[in-house]
Parts: C-alpha cells; sequence; structure tokens
C-alpha cells in the first residue's frame, strides 16, 4: 500500500472512530442538545469528509467543496442568513472551482508518473489531452499508442471521446475529470484496466463495460481516473 493510500486510509479511520464516539456519548446524554443538534449533523459529517479530503488528496477542489457546502449549510442551521442557503450556495461553489481552474488548469502532477514534464503544457502532446466543454460539447477520437492521460473539463457542457483505437502506455497514466452540471461518455478498449477515483456529490461516474471486463484479465497496462463530479455524470463503454 503506498504512503498516500495508507495516510487515507487512517485519516478515514479517525473519522469513522470519531463519530462513533461523538455518536456515543449523545446517545449517552452527555453533550447538551441544542449542541449535539449541530455536532450530529450531516453537515458536519460533509465537513470531516472535506477535512479528510484536504489531508489526503493534493486534489483540493473536492475537500474546499465538501467544506464549503457543509459549513453554509450549518451555518444556515443557526438561523444566521436572512437570505436563501441556495442563493449563497452556488456562488461560493463556483468561485472555488474557478479559482481551482484559473490557478491549477496547468500546474498540477508535473511531478508525479504519467504527467508531461515541467514546461510541456497539457495537450501538447498526442499523448496527453485537455479537453474543455463549457456551456458546449464536442467529439474526438484518439488513436495514439501511448496514450498517458489528461484533463477532461465539463461544465454544463459535454463530450464523447473515443480511445477505441488508442493503447495505453507502459507507465502510470492519469485522466483527471471535473464534471459540473456536464458530463462526458468516454468509449475504451474492453481490455484496458481501470481504476475510478471519482468523488461524486449529486452526480455519478459509471463503467458500462460490464460484458468485457474478463478480457482485461492479465492486461498490465492500466490508468486511474480521479476527480469531481457535480449535478453531472460520466460513463465508460466498449464498442
Amino acid at each position: 500500500m503506498s504512503t498516500q493510500n495508507q495516510t487515507r486510509t487512517v485519516a478515514v479511520a479517525v473519522l469513522i472512530i470519531t463519530a462513533g464516539v461523538l455518536l456515543l456519548i449523545n446517545s449517552l446524554k452527555v453533550i447538551p442538545y441544542d449542541i449535539s443538534l449541530y455536532i450530529i449533523s450531516w453537515q458536519m459529517l460533509l465537513i470531516g469528509i472535506g477535512v479528510v479530503s484536504l489531508l489526503t488528496s493534493k486534489e483540493r477542489v473536492t475537500g474546499l467543496i465538501l467544506i464549503a457546502i457543509g459549513a453554509i449549510f450549518l451555518i444556515a442551521k443557526m438561523n444566521y442568513f436572512s437570505v436563501s442557503v441556495w442563493s449563497i450556495l452556488w456562488p461560493t461553489v463556483l468561485i472555488i472551482i474557478g479559482a481551482s481552474l484559473l490557478f491549477g488548469h496547468n500546474a498540477k502532477r508535473r511531478d508525479e508518473p504519467g504527467w508531461p514534464k515541467k514546461g510541456t503544457p497539457v495537450g501538447e502532446s498526442d499523448e496527453f489531452i485537455d479537453e474543455v466543454a463549457i456551456f458546449g460539447g464536442n467529439q474526438k477520437v484518439i488513436t495514439t499508442k501511448n496514450f498517458r492521460g489528461g484533463k477532461i473539463t465539463n461544465i454544463f457542457g459535454g463530450s464523447e471521446l473515443n480511445f477505441s483505437k488508442a493503447e495505453l502506455s507502459e507507465d502510470d497514466n492519469f485522466l483527471e475529470v471535473l464534471y459540473i452540471f456536464g458530463g462526458s461518455t468516454l468509449v475504451v478498449p474492453p481490455d484496458w484496466e481501470i481504476r475510478m477515483d471519482v468523488v461524486s456529490v449529486f452526480g455519478g461516474f459509471s463503467d458500462k463495460r460490464y460484458k468485457n471486463m474478463e478480457e482485461s484479465t492479465g492486461n498490465k497496462k492500466r490508468i486511474t481516473i480521479k476527480g469531481l463530479v457535480i449535478f453531472g455524470g460520466g460513463e465508460l463503454k466498449s464498442y
């Protein structure tokens, strides 16, 4: 197990233990009701998950969004807002996402395996993609024989990327996705080994290659799809 996975496992374990201890104390009526009403809540759980994400992942936007959603609804629960919570939530989420796109678009993971070296923007090589669809859509066929990953950003938009004639590189390959009221369909060869590490908030990312999964047995080439889906979705298909 990698150091990052170990850290994540420990953080999740601490979060679960903390939640259990709080529930136990609350059941013993030790915590005053006025306090437990806020501590023992789904809003506080979202904040806790967001903190764990910040501590264990290099993708900061997911943790910040979860903390923002939890904090805004928690403050609203305290009746501190005189306006609708939704009128505050979405501008806050959009600000976080916009800032992450502005400051981190071409600057992340350059020292990790499977990503371009510093000074080589993602998308300038056939081995990497940098697809952006905002209030629109696109279709693309990728045929490189050494695909290594890249980024897909869909905001109020969609895309279909066809990798059926592409091949993965021998390295560690990473594809980062960000879907906000949008999504994409990825058509991939049936023998690709794909690991999904996508955080979904009112959305999802599904693998619909069920009939072809057995063909990937023994395949040493793999790609990891990670990122964030908010009110959107993505799917994997094979022809």
